[in-house]
């Protein structure tokens, strides 16, 4: 079961585009300013002004909504009368705005719409979705379009439902209405922080379904379990093993991030790292580099390719184990990096050579980096000594400001991530001596 929040201003293609991923994926439709319409419509017809707000209040107990689905479509009923377009006037849009602002009104129907939500998966459409209504939605996308392409569309869908309307009319209500909704006080109509803006000005129809339903699959699949069972097996025998022999202490467990298409960055001391690693992630499979001859071991490749692994060249540039990392990522896998490139068991991780491969994989695949370090007491050359491993915070790649017209970038941020890998360890270092 799974939640998605679209949101956006009036004539974006929210309610089409919304309808459209619902029965593309098979899913409920919910079309919350229908509800918010049918509120303000029943004011109307009362003769109680949309700034009331005790007028509006007093005629909520005589509202009773009900969302029903008849052949695929969301209708919503007032008092067991099935409005259809009659909520869908100009005048109708300023009422619902306008009562939405009332927490009551909110209130009112916040129930009705979460209820829905929690009992099968939905898309569901609105001002304030994201970051009201399903705050913790899986998907959340906030579509927008110029006011003259968005007054264009509503104009045509008024008039193909037999509307009398201007363009200037309904381009005037628009950016009256658009100016209300953003500088309400309460639950202003503007992007949830981590919502995915979607401009559909230079799209067709067809072209912004394909656009939001590409960006839905995308964050779907960085939310699965990624973890085979192979992997799990050993997790759950092992890991209690090589804390045991290692006397591991976890720092910043609680940084693991529950979404996929995470690049870990740590530094390289032995060759069991790829297992610490491993062992110390509760939520992700690590896939890894190999050395391409280690998968000509009929066992062995069986047991490492089962357990994420694919094969590199180690002679030269390997191309293609570069683009089968950035697949992993995009299709939601972590994967794991010592930007190091080779083990470096007796130096302090300052003292070696970063290569730029983290920061050109994390940009093609736009991947969350998740610095991590392994420090080993005093860069032991023992099998078994005692070991904290320090997770960082996750770093969406945006935040390292990449510009593609500044040569050197990958470099650059190659060695930022290596520092905050490195500021790791010597916290590390610290923690271990206290």
């Amino acid at each position: 079961m799974f939640q998605i929040a679209i949101d956006g201003p009036s004539g974006a293609g929210k309610s089409t585009i919304a309808k459209a991923i619902a029965a593309r994926m098979g899913i409920v439709y919910v079309d919350t300013g229908a509800l918010y319409r049918t509120i303000g419509y029943f004011v109307r017809e009362n003769g109680v002004e949309q700034t009331d707000a005790p007028g509006v209040i007093a005629l909520l107990p005589r509202i009773h909504i009900e969302v029903k689905y008849e052949d695929g479509t969301q209708c919503v009923y007032l008092n067991g009368e099935n409005l259809g377009d009659k909520i869908r006037e100009p005048e109708i849009s300023m009422y619902a705005s306008t009562v939405s602002k009332i927490p009551e009104v909110r209130s009112f129907l916040l129930d009705t719409q979460r209820s829905i939500a929690a009992s099968t998966s939905v898309v569901m459409d609105g001002r304030y979705i994201g970051t009201v209504i399903l705050p913790s939605a899986d998907v959340k996308i906030f579509l927008t379009a110029s006011n003259e392409k968005r007054a264009e569309r509503r104009v045509a869908e008024l008039l193909q439902k037999g509307m009398s309307v201007t363009y200037e009319e309904v381009l005037s209500d628009m950016i009256a209405r658009d100016e209300q909704d953003r500088n309400r006080d309460i639950a202003p109509a503007v992007p949830a922080e981590d919502s995915i803006l979607l401009d559909t000005s230079e799209y067709t129809l067809e072209e912004s379904i394909s656009k939001a339903v590409e960006i839905i699959e995308r964050k779907l699949a960085k939310k699965k379990d990624r973890r085979s069972r192979l992997f799990r097996f050993f997790h759950f025998l092992l890991r209690p093993i090589f804390f045991l022999l290692y006397r591991i202490k976890v720092v910043g467990a609680e940084n693991e991030p529950e979404e996929g298409g995470l690049l870990v960055c740590c530094n390289h001391v032995s060759a069991i790292d790829v297992i610490l690693i491993a062992a110390v992630l509760k939520k992700h499979q690590p896939c890894y580099m190999g050395k391409k001859e280690l998968f000509k071991i009929p066992v062995l490749s069986w047991i490492i390719r089962a357990l994420g692994a694919f094969p590199v060249d180690r002679s030269g540039k390997d191309v293609g184990a570069v683009r089968n990392a950035i697949r992993l990522l995009n299709q939601g896998y972590c994967v794991g990096l010592f930007p190091q490139g080779t083990r470096q068991p007796n130096k302090n991780p300052r003292d070696t050579k970063v290569r730029s491969g983290a920061a050109m994989i994390a940009m093609h695949a736009d991947a969350t980096v998740l610095p991590m370090s392994i420090y080993r007491e005093g860069y032991s050359k023992k099998m078994f000594c005692r070991t904290v491993i320090s997770i960082g915070k996750p770093i969406p790649f945006s935040a390292f400001g990449y510009d593609p017209k500044v040569s050197g970038e990958y470099a650059r941020i190659s060695e930022e991530i290596f520092d905050t890998v490195c500021k790791l360890g010597e916290e590390a270092e610290q923690c271990l001596k206290k």
